[in-house]
């Protein structure tokens, strides 16, 4: 076959101008990449990058001439007949087809003309396409898609019939089925304007928030659980509420998205931009003993990352960690240097789960609550500013002479680089105590300082050590006599503006104090004031008692291992506990910690940047391994590939960031957006792979619609989300019957062509909403914390400790929509599980469907599910009028949208008629249906009508 190329390409015709991204690069994907791209570089040869492709290779050879294809060593290769010189080899694949190799040379030949994928590419405005059959399209949309159809000599479905469309337009939008009422309505109204009237009915609804949150909350791995360890609960329902309401009032997708990445970076944000920020703090947790939280707090940041392109850029870029990336011009370094963006995040793997942020139950307090945080911060950062003046232009005299004892651990003094420090050995047990005595020559003490020091500070930066808390201090002086007479404290001012705990519990002893919790990355100190001026005369020495933390993670003392102290008789330090500015600041704060704590709240965990001046080091991890650390990123960046990221003289920051990718020039966001929002409308993507927009996923299947609307969504419709869902649905494509021929099935079994109607099996969260709505159970309440309804025996028995506390049958919160239901990771709802929930570890980009035997089982047995069966039951019992009949086709049209045939009605007649008369005969069977035949035929029937493949679709 080899020795034929040469023969086959001379009889292949001349084709058009040669296009890289959509001629050449599936070429070299498919068949070069795996040995000459972003991880492999056989022979110093890589086809990711233009400088490298039209470089020299490791024989020396130019690989690509533009221009020349018989001069490329790339042609040469693919065309040699020597097993041991041809590409690709044998063993690593088959020969390129000829097409392709007449693809190449003609490329080769126009010049070797790079260009980036299409994703890559801003996208643009396409010229309207004419069609054939003018009367279909009822916008551009339609039009697109029609020049599809026609191209394939097909022709678009008919119009779905009013009810099908009402049910199908309902359960996109909010979620829920259409009541009955509603169905007479629409299909009574015979105005022309009658389904956009629908359209804009249920997009003001508040159901449509919830609907879409729930798609959002898979992209934002959303659990009421920590994930790991111990799994334990955590208050993050908040974020969940922000995200319905966020939903509901069509906050602009780029404000949406800038919020989620950085609200807390926001000047003067509001709660909900903080709240917001959850987003990238639903990371998993792990508690259990003996973890290091260093290496999850990585792992928490590396996700973030990958999150973050996932859901707003498409890509994998969780595989550049490791390596370059395989198949798109990606580099290792870039991804480090985007993770810089994220690794200065104050939160770390531990229980506390901080820095949290205090929200008011009532949404009306929000305002008030947010001025109250932010009076706070501002007077905890006018203080700390006040206290650091002192602090520079203080005397600091450090300790020399000194004496070391210690209990739970071996304590010496060293001197190093001119200065004494204590240092303890490796075996520090918790609570640890130590006492160290000096001499003084000053005339008073006016304030201690405390540091805390790393073992090895350059090491420290890039990899920390465990930190140390001051559980307690003590200061006494010890006078010629030996008479030690203690000193009255009156604070402990720590180094940052905004410590996690209260510093001053360092001299209560009670709760956790000052301290560099839990890792240590740099010198930290603290100083400890008294409450005046103590005299020292010569002779006086200074004891100093310091109590150790407990242990963290059940194995790692909270102990300094390393430290010094120094003293000063500077007055200021005194004078400032009386200070008129100072105590006013004081008053202010303590009125406001006051006032917050009054208002009834929970607790979310947000983002929140470190102290500038205790930033961490980023390195690149070498073959990903974050134990390994490489080259250090001097700054955080983007992917030289898309648009520069240009702060104005500074260095970037994540609202920098968030604000590049919530950018029109930003040639990615607007493309995953009306992707994502058309794949849950019509079951696949424009893009069939919307986890992956990048050179390995799939070609759209109509690339000028989705780049036009991608466009318009940025453009004209300012970023509106409903704007974009009532433009597709209102199109003729989504109207469309979603029935289905046998040729239709034959040519486009997928629907990629679009020439019927969108036909999908209900959600997880819909498969439980829908009976709900049916049975007359639902609780339309909107947010609040998560609830627990029903749940098969046994499911949660290994969890007996975390209480499963189902409201009793009646309460309002036994029968809330499923976005309510309590989410744990290690033990997700089985329902939602059983119908293709993923468990929300990571992010979630779309859903597998499945159909499987116990769908239907779970609908026929689940508690939850036999209840909606008893409403519905109990609705076509006594709450309709007329005959047996009727009875049974409202109870098929509530549960199906749709009037049921004869024979399906004679069915369903029979099989109540057969139930009631063997119920009557055998009473006993009737246990858990109802109290009378009937009643238990009805339930029955219902639980029926509640798994009818009508019933299960949208």
């Amino acid at each position: 076959m080899r020795q034929l190329l040469p023969i086959l390409l001379l009889t292949l015709p001349a084709t058009a101008e040669v296009d890289f991204a959509h001629d050449v690069r599936p070429i070299l994907n498919a068949n070069c990449t795996a040995c000459h791209g972003g991880v492999k570089e056989a022979g110093e040869v890589s086809f990711i990058y233009r400088e490298q492709a039209l470089g020299k290779g490791e024989s020396g050879k130019p690989v690509i001439v533009p221009g020349d294809p018989d001069a490329s060593e790339m042609m040469v290769r693919i065309l040699s007949t020597d097993e041991d010189e041809v590409m690709p080899k044998p063993e690593h694949g088959p020969p390129l087809k000829p097409d392709e190799i007449e693809t190449l040379r003609q490329w080769i030949k126009e010049g070797a003309q790079w260009g980036e994928h299409w994703s890559f590419t801003p996208p643009k405005k396409h010229a309207v396409p004419k069609v054939t059959n003018t009367s279909w399209p009822r916008n551009d949309i339609d039009r697109f898609v029609l020049a599809r159809i026609e191209a394939e000599n097909l022709t678009p479905s008919k119009e779905a019939d009013k009810a099908s469309l009402l049910r199908r337009l309902s359960l996109d939008l909010t979620g829920l089925p259409p009541t009955l009422d509603e169905l007479d309505a629409f299909i009574a109204d015979t105005s022309p304007e009658a389904y956009e009237k629908q359209v804009d009915r249920l997009l003001a609804s508040s159901s449509f928030g919830e609907r879409w949150a729930s798609m959002w909350l898979d992209l934002a791995r959303y659990a009421d659980s920590e994930g790991l360890g111990m799994d334990r609960r955590r208050d993050v329902w908040k974020y969940r509420d922000w995200l319905i309401d966020a939903f509901n009032r069509d906050q602009p997708y780029d404000e949406f998205t800038i919020d989620q990445l950085a609200g807390d970076l926001i000047p003067n944000s509001t709660l909900d931009q903080k709240i917001a920020t959850t987003f990238h703090r639903l990371t998993q947790v792990n508690d259990e003993g003996g973890t290091d939280d260093e290496e999850f707090r990585v792992a928490a940041v590396l996700d973030r990352v990958s999150t973050t392109w996932e859901v707003w850029q498409g890509l994998t870029f969780g595989c550049v960690q490791c390596h370059s990336h395989p198949y798109d011009p990606i580099k290792h370094e870039e991804f480090y240097e985007f993770v810089a963006f994220f690794n200065q995040s104050v939160d770390a793997d531990l229980s506390e789960d901080l820095p949290k942020l205090q929200v008011p139950l009532a949404d009306t307090q929000y305002h008030r609550s947010n001025e109250l945080q932010t009076t706070i911060r501002e007077t905890e950062a006018a203080l700390h500013k006040l206290r650091s003046e002192i602090d520079v232009n203080s005397r600091w005299a450090p300790m020399k002479n000194a004496q070391a004892t210690a209990t739970k651990a071996k304590l010496s003094i060293v001197e190093h680089q001119g200065r004494e420090e204590y240092r303890s050995d490796s075996n520090v047990a918790s609570g640890a105590v130590y006492q160290l005595t000096f001499p003084t020559d000053l005339p008073q003490l006016s304030a201690l300082k405390i540091e805390f020091l790393p073992l090895d500070e350059e090491t420290a930066k890039h990899t920390p050590e465990w930190g140390a808390l001051l559980q307690k201090i003590t200061i006494e002086t010890i006078d010629a006599d030996n008479k030690a007479t203690p000193v009255a404290l009156a604070e402990v001012i720590a180094d940052e503006a905004h410590p996690l705990f209260n510093s001053n519990n360092s001299i209560s002893g009670k709760g956790r104090g000052w301290g560099t919790y839990s890792k240590t990355f740099s010198p930290r100190h603290a100083i400890v004031v008294p409450n005046e001026p103590v005299a020292t005369p010569p002779g006086t020495r200074i004891k100093v008692t310091i109590h150790n933390g407990g242990t963290i993670l059940a194995s790692f003392p909270m102990a300094s291992k390393r430290g010094r102290l120094s003293i000063t008789d500077d007055p200021a330090w005194t004078i400032q506990n009386s200070d008129p500015i100072i105590a006013d600041l004081k008053k202010k704060l303590d009125a406001a910690r006051k006032e917050l704590n009054a208002i009834p709240r929970t607790t979310v965990p947000t983002m929140r940047e470190r102290d500038p001046a205790y930033l961490r080091q980023t390195h690149v991890f070498i073959r990903g391994n974050w134990l390994e650390k490489g080259e250090l990123i001097p700054e955080p960046d983007t992917p030289g590939v898309f648009p520069e990221l240009k702060p104005e003289g500074k260095q970037a920051t994540r609202l920098d960031l968030a604000k590049w990718i919530a950018s029109p020039q930003n040639p990615l966001t607007a493309l995953v957006a009306v992707n994502r929002f058309w794949l849950e409308l019509f079951g696949t993507g424009i893009a069939p792979t919307p986890e992956d927009l990048g050179s390995a996923g799939e070609k759209p299947n109509h690339p000028q619609l989705l780049d036009t609307l991608a466009l318009r969504f940025s453009t004209d419709m300012k970023w509106s989300m409903k704007t974009l869902i009532r433009e597709i649905v209102t199109s003729a494509t989504y109207r469309q019957d979603a029935s289905i021929s046998p040729e239709l099935l034959e040519r486009d079994r997928f629907n990629r062509f679009l020439a019927r109607g969108p036909r999908q099996r209900l959600s997880a969260e819909m498969a439980r909403d829908t009976p709900l709505a049916v049975s007359g159970l639902l609780t339309t309440k909107v947010g609040g914390p998560p609830v627990h309804p029903p749940i098969s025996p046994g499911v949660w028995t290994p969890f007996a400790a975390d209480k499963w506390d189902t409201p009793k049958e009646g309460e309002p919160n036994r029968y809330r929509r499923a976005i309510y239901t309590y989410w744990k990771r290690s033990i997700p709802y089985p329902s939602m599980i059983t119908f293709d929930t993923p468990t929300r570890e990571m992010c979630s980009k779309r859903r597998l469907v499945s159909n499987t035997p116990l769908q239907a089982l779970t609908i026929l047995n689940d508690p939850a599910f036999h209840e909606c069966a008893q409403g519905l039951a109990r609705c076509m019992k006594y709450e309709t009028t007329g005959n047996l009949d009727a009875r049974l086709a409202f109870g098929f049209r509530v549960a199906t949208s749709r009037e049921p045939s004869p024979d399906r009605l004679a069915e369903l007649r029979s099989l109540f008629e057969d139930l009631e008369e063997r119920y009557a005969a055998a009473p006993d069977t009737m246990k858990g249906l109802a109290g009378t035949p009937d009643g238990a035929a009805y339930t029955v029937v219902a639980s029926v009508l509640l798994n009818l493949d009508e019933a299960i679709t949208r």
